[in-house]
């Protein structure tokens, strides 16, 4: 497609400067042959009406050409932009970082939003609410399996559509939109009509049989042109009288011609595409409801604002409202379309989104080939998986682990040295487990999962601003996890180093109770730590504890981590021989 669309780029712009050579010719001929025709006689008047005719229907086609080739660069640009995404490259992405809420469970401890995050990875949508559509799935996951498969198979469909997928971004990206665009839609289409009432339907009716007649009238002699002048205030002060009005509403839509017409093409596809998935049949069928097709209501839409625009001419204006009351006359076409679609408008552009938003979770799965889509279980809690990695890390350098979780009221014990990857492993376990639940595809062999929501506490900070401690934000976290567990929520639980900010003493006795709490719920999870005493909790809870880690070896002044999981608790560690690696002075009477 790349190929076709460059050679494609070439052709457009060498008929672009043909067609504005052509334009040049024949508007430089016509204005001759005018001026030939007031020189030497009126039979110059003919070619130069032929040269102005071929003028217009060039300009059309040019324009027409124009359009063509801003929508032929954008998937240009958007097919460049895949071609890095399959090297892992994302940076031209938006990150969305507008969506970053740090008192949300895991949104910034598993990096869902900005550079570098997963948002980042996911995200092709040309569109704000699209954009909105996507962030709301990744930061309120699925919990219904059915509802998850669903969303898969409609993901798995659009991964092989890429073309389509390509081409409905591009008219995504034709022409910008900015947020309140469709707020100020919604916002005229909840006003309330003010030229419905007959009399209106009346004066734009009679305005151009009473303006053409005194036009005649003028011409004939009959009209002095003062009397002339004295009917056109009629008509021009019956629509300046409404002006006020006319221009609030007009506020609302001037100028998003561009914006229709790239909504329209958008609808378009989607209604045409023939699909398989009962999800994406469904968002077909919600943007053609009760007979009214989408992609054709709001292209006439654009033609009706596209009228309304002409007032802004001033010129045009003038004669236009004198002669037909022409501002009055698309108030009435847009009130009655308002009247026609109110109801449907928030639905399509809610279905759009949403198919916009699959087709992101299609181009991640088609740039990530080797990733799967997980089994959903509904009869297990539990999640198991082979070989998954963090699918942001680039495969040359990713290792990959298994997770085996249970059962309720189980939880592994992750301990290791410093660097060896045991939040590395978490944070891999999140972010497949948020992928898994938004039917993405996750980076992983094989991976069955219950529909649970992820609880993270990987990353607490303090806050100068609320006067609040480290310690004390943490235990503010973890009371909420508390609370969620004894409101009876089903979550998979995903604790690092619990218990940072305070002492060795009462971080150990603290975190042991907290696990002890958590089991005694019946949580299920994974725990982090340095504390290899916390291992010992599988000896007073065998079923419910089983310990795993991350080792690291020292070989002379070499410090070497394999990043693989290992049963049991961890044997060496290696904050000592790093501080000394830096430097550090260490007692031996300080050791211990």
């Amino acid at each position: 497609m790349l190929s076709a669309s460059l050679l494609l780029k070439e052709k457009l712009l060498k008929n672009g400067k043909l067609f504005s050579a052509g334009r040049f010719l024949t508007f430089a001929g016509a204005l001759a042959m005018v001026i030939m025709a007031f020189v030497s006689g009126s039979i110059w008047w003919w070619p130069a009406a032929v040269l102005l005719t071929g003028f217009i229907v060039l300009l059309v086609f040019h324009e027409r050409s124009i359009r063509l080739q801003r929508f032929n660069d954008c998937c240009v640009l958007a097919l460049n932009q895949e071609i890095e995404a399959c090297k892992g490259v994302h940076s031209s992405f938006d990150g969305g970082n507008e969506f970053t809420d740090h008192k949300h469970t895991y949104s910034t401890d598993l990096d869902v939003f900005g550079d570098f995050s997963l948002f980042q990875a996911l995200n092709r949508t040309a569109t704000p609410l699209a954009k909105k559509t996507l962030s709301e799935w990744l930061l309120t996951p699925l919990s219904n399996a059915g509802q998850i498969t669903e969303r898969q198979a409609g993901v798995k469909e659009l991964a092989v559509l890429a073309d389509w997928r390509i081409k409905l971004r591009a008219h995504g990206m034709v022409a910008d939109e900015s947020t309140n665009d469709l707020d100020s839609l919604v916002e005229w289409l909840n006003s309330d009509p003010l030229f419905r009432s007959k009399g209106f339907a009346a004066a734009v009716w009679l305005t151009p049989v009473f303006s053409l007649t005194a036009i005649a009238l003028l011409i004939s002699g009959v009209f002095t042109f003062q009397l002339f002048l004295l009917y056109m205030l009629l008509p021009l002060g019956f629509s300046g009288f409404y002006v006020k009005a006319i221009n609030r509403r007009h506020i609302m839509l001037s100028r998003r011609v561009d914006l229709f017409g790239k909504y329209a093409d958008r609808f378009r596809m989607l209604e045409e595409e023939k699909f398989s998935s009962p999800l994406l049949q469904k968002y077909q069928q919600n943007i053609k409801s009760d007979g009214h097709s989408a992609g054709g209501s709001i292209r006439k839409l654009g033609r009706i604002t596209a009228s309304l625009d002409t007032r802004l001419n001033f010129l045009a204006g003038f004669v236009l409202n004198f002669l037909m009351l022409w501002d009055i006359r698309q108030m009435r076409r847009l009130e009655q379309w308002q009247d026609l679609h109110r109801k449907y408008v928030p639905l399509w552009f809610e279905n759009l989104a949403k198919a916009e938003a699959i087709a992101s979770l299609g181009a991640f799965s088609y740039a990530n080939p080797a990733f799967i889509f997980p089994e959903i279980s509904t009869d297990q809690f539990t999640i198991k998986a082979t070989e998954a990695g963090h699918p942001l890390i680039g495969s040359d350098v990713r290792v990959n682990n298994d997770i085996l979780l249970t059962h309720r009221g189980h939880f592994n014990v992750v301990t290791g040295a410093n660097m060896a990857g045991k939040s590395t492993y978490l944070r891999t376990i999140g972010v497949n487990m948020i992928l898994a639940l938004a039917g993405a595809p996750v980076c992983a062999k094989t991976f069955v999962c219950y529909p649970a929501s992820v609880f993270t506490s990987l990353r607490t900070t303090d806050s100068l601003s609320s006067n609040q401690s480290y310690f004390y934000a943490e235990l503010l976290k973890l009371k909420e996890l508390i609370d969620r567990l004894g409101r009876g929520e089903e979550l998979f639980i995903l604790l690092d180093e619990i218990l940072k900010g305070t002492n060795s003493a009462d971080k150990q006795a603290g975190s042991k109770a907290l696990l002890t709490q958590l089991i005694g719920l019946g949580a299920s999870g994974f725990i982090a730590t340095h504390d290899l005493e916390l291992g010992n909790l599988e000896k007073s809870f065998p079923d419910a504890v089983t310990n795993y880690s991350f080792e690291a070896e020292i070989n002379g002044d070499e410090l070497h981590f394999d990043y693989k999981l290992k049963p049991g608790i961890a044997r060496n560690l290696n904050a000592t021989f790093l501080m000394q690696k830096m430097g550090i002075t260490i007692s031996k009477g300080n050791v211990g």
